[in-house]
């Protein structure tokens, strides 16, 4: 064929559009997949068919609100005890209360047998004020001068940061002219092991495990002034491994303790008791590996201006680590406790932790946070609008802020939950056609919150909805009392931080009181 001559190519229009068709039903099929089914307590599940409450309650009070479920603690407590009861340890479960400022949750806590693990001064008179007695209190993490008096005024039990924080103790005492010793535990970190692969990741809390020598003298010139309970960590991980090494580490400086003629009976082992959001497994890792693929380019984009979690793409190669908790686990709770104490030390003789602590008498406290208030809190926002970007991407705008819903800047992935603000009879009928409809497309949102924020997304990955939520319809974030509720949250643009109710079921009903308000007994 010349240079001049030109060649005709048929085009199968109709087989293109064939194609573009099962292209996008076999995109839309996979996307309807990618779903994080939320775990819901049946008492949660039960309240939010109580449609004209909620609506009634986000009205009075705002959106958004957060609702607690206090009575729900209790069997979270029992879990951690059943586990001490099974290894025949004796044990105290204290909660980790920075995790929460709930007022009933606290004072129901005061109920059972668990004990308080307070971190500011502020804190600790909650805890007193809610019904916990000093004996029950320990005070955790970095002091100042007034928490430290305060909890030596109130022979709290201090699990000592610091080697200044140890002096600052010894100097305040003749101060407060108090006449029974002060209880510590001496908090470590720097932990080290020869016959592990084991990366020190360092801290910037506890005593190095180097300088527990120093803190050794201290406590010897100090004997009537301070009683030497044991000693502490909080590892800011969920690796067995890493607090195996912890435990080994503890229970060698406690063979030194005794030879300086200390008495130590405890050893307290923190929190970073997992909890599980979902109920799918597939969903989760589902969603995982598609947000792998949208980093690597080999479907669509999945986040908000392409946020990656922690991972890139390099010449076709996913680098790096997808940043997030494990939304779904099995070893939670009292379970992933049973798994650590099960843990053999091959330099003890192939012990578990739990036959050293049990044969030396060692009693084991531990600091559990959200694993305590799983399932016992709910946060609802109500939807302002619905509307699309400048790029086409729905974003359904809440009346609450990213910080009403989120741990520091970590990613919820949970989907929420939609109630309809359409009466309960149309509602059901749209229910029903519905469900004997076939299985519509998934629509991709995003949740946005309602600061002047390119950066407020309450989700910045996308979630799959089978309709667009209508303005007036509430969003409701289930299982948030573990910190994501009120830890990060603040006052931005003069939007007022959600207020709390405390719900209780009885005899199939439900009632609710404002959570200062609440009484448990």
């Amino acid at each position: 064929m010349s240079l001049t001559e030109t060649k005709t190519i048929e085009v199968d229009v109709e087989a293109l559009e064939r194609a573009s068709k099962e292209a996008k039903a076999a995109a839309a099929k996979k996307a309807r997949g990618l779903r994080l089914t939320p775990t819901v307590n049946p008492t949660v599940a039960r309240f939010l068919e109580q449609k004209e409450t909620l609506f009634s309650l986000v009205s009075a009070l705002g959106s958004p609100l957060n609702i607690l479920f206090p009575d729900l603690i209790e069997k979270n407590v029992e879990g951690f005890t059943g586990t001490f009861k099974k290894l025949s340890l004796l044990g105290k479960v204290f909660f980790a209360h920075k995790c929460n400022q709930s007022d009933s949750l606290v004072r129901r806590l005061a109920l059972t047998d668990a004990n308080l693990d307070v971190s500011s001064a502020g804190e600790l008179r909650h805890a007193l004020g809610s019904g916990f007695d000093s004996s029950r209190i320990e005070a955790t993490g970095p002091k100042n001068t007034e928490f430290i008096g305060l909890a030596v005024q109130q022979g709290v039990t201090i699990a000592v940061d610091s080697i200044s924080e140890l002096k600052k103790i010894v100097a305040l005492r003749p101060k407060l002219k108090l006449k029974k010793p002060t209880k510590v535990l001496l908090r470590l970190s720097g932990f080290e092991a020869s016959h592990s692969k084991f990366l020190n990741k360092g801290s910037r809390f506890g005593i190095p495990i180097k300088e527990a020598g120093e803190a050794f003298d201290i406590l010897e010139a100090n004997r009537k002034e301070i009683n030497l309970l044991g000693f502490s960590f909080h590892l800011d991980t969920v690796s067995v491994l890493e607090r195996a090494i912890a435990i080994e580490n503890c229970l060698e400086l406690f063979e030194e303790a005794l030879s300086r003629d200390f008495e130590p009976r405890v050893l307290d082992i923190g929190g970073g008791y997992k909890v599980n959001y979902l109920q799918n497994e597939d969903e989760w890792n589902a969603y995982v590996s598609a947000l792998k693929e949208a980093v690597l380019g080999t479907r669509p984009p999945m986040t908000w201006h392409g946020n990656a979690f922690g991972m890139s793409s390099d010449k076709g190669k996913l680098k790096g680590n997808f940043n997030s908790y494990s939304y779904f686990d099995t070893q939670t709770g009292g379970d992933f406790l049973d798994e650590l104490l099960s843990q053999k030390f091959a330099n003890l003789g192939d012990a578990t932790a739990a036959s050293i602590l049990r044969d030396n008498m060692i009693e084991l406290w531990i600091e559990p946070g959200r694993s305590l208030v799983e399932q016992c809190g709910i946060t609802v926002g109500r939807v302002n609008s619905v509307r699309t970007s400048s790029r086409g991407e729905p974003i359904v705008c809440l009346n609450m802020k990213r910080q009403d819903i989120s741990f520091l800047d970590q990613e919820v992935f949970v989907d929420p939950i939609i109630v309809s603000c359409k009466d309960s009879e149309k509602d059901s009928k749209a229910k029903k056609q519905a469900a004997s409809a076939p299985p519509a497309e998934a629509i991709g949102v995003f949740f946005a919150g309602n600061l002047c924020l390119e950066s407020d997304l309450i989700y910045r990955h996308l979630t799959y909805l089978d309709k667009l939520p209508e303005e007036g319809d509430l969003v409701v974030f289930v299982n948030t009392a573990g910190y994501f509720m009120d830890f990060s949250a603040t006052t931005s643009i003069m939007h007022p931080i959600a207020q709390k109710v405390a719900v209780s079921e009885k005899d199939g009903k439900f009632t609710w009181t404002m959570d200062d308000q609440y009484v448990p007994f």
